[in-house]
């Protein structure tokens, strides 16, 4: 076993296919959730954060082995930044450009021969993507956010009834803001509570003749 570690950590185009292999494991998961970066991205980023950080040693070798991989951190968070966008009501795409990072950062300890560290790297990595989804539906269930924006006509509807009403729900509620234009009163709550009692919310905004329209916005930063 320590032949063929030392065999690998010479041989440099097998790190560049450990690198493939591990960038495809993770581009698995985001693939089959359709993200933005999937497994061809993900595969490129780990095997060339594995190649400049090879060359980076070279080049630099005695003086400053780092002075290009120090430069792929920046290249990988350009990245990573095109995969976060904000919808009309969600953000999407952080967990992607976690991804991204982690992915870089398994190639360069790869490209360092620290194939340990890569190889425990990858399996944290596997284990917040598949295994802690699970953790945050639970925790969503128990205690959700969201943004409601609520209109109603100030002669229908009291902003004091509209709270009580909330609150009914054992809702923790927080008013944002509050406008009017003529007899029509906009207001933005942040609401947390348990996510079940939040559809029972909404069916009452949707049956409550007194309210003329709302949304919901969820997951707000």
């Amino acid at each position: 076993m320590k032949h063929i570690i030392e065999l690998v950590s010479q041989d440099q185009v097998l790190k560049v296919l450990i690198a493939l292999l591990m960038g495809c494991v993770i581009g698995v998961e985001r693939e089959y959730k359709r993200k933005a970066a999937g497994m061809r991205t993900m595969a490129l980023i780990c095997m060339s954060s594995t190649v400049f950080t090879i060359l980076s040693a070279e080049l630099g070798n005695p003086g400053s082995p780092d002075r290009v991989a120090s430069n792929i951190l920046t290249g990988v968070g350009f990245i990573g930044a095109g995969v976060i966008f904000k919808g009309e009501f969600a953000i999407d795409g952080i967990t992607t450009a976690a991804s991204i990072w982690i992915a870089s950062a398994i190639g360069m300890a790869i490209g360092m021969s620290q194939y340990v560290l890569a190889v425990f790297a990858l399996a944290g990595a596997m284990v917040v993507l598949l295994i802690l989804k699970y953790v945050e539906h639970y925790v969503a269930k128990v205690n959700d956010k969201r943004i409601y924006v609520i209109q109603y006509r100030e002669a229908d509807l009291s902003q004091a009834m509209l709270e009580a009403s909330i609150r009914q729900y054992n809702l923790q509620i927080r008013r944002m803001l509050l406008m009017k234009k003529d007899e029509v009163v906009e207001v933005n709550y942040e609401v947390r509570g348990a996510k079940s009692r939040m559809h029972e919310l909404d069916e009452f905004l949707m049956q409550n003749k007194s309210i003329w329209q709302y949304q919901v916005q969820y997951n707000p930063m």
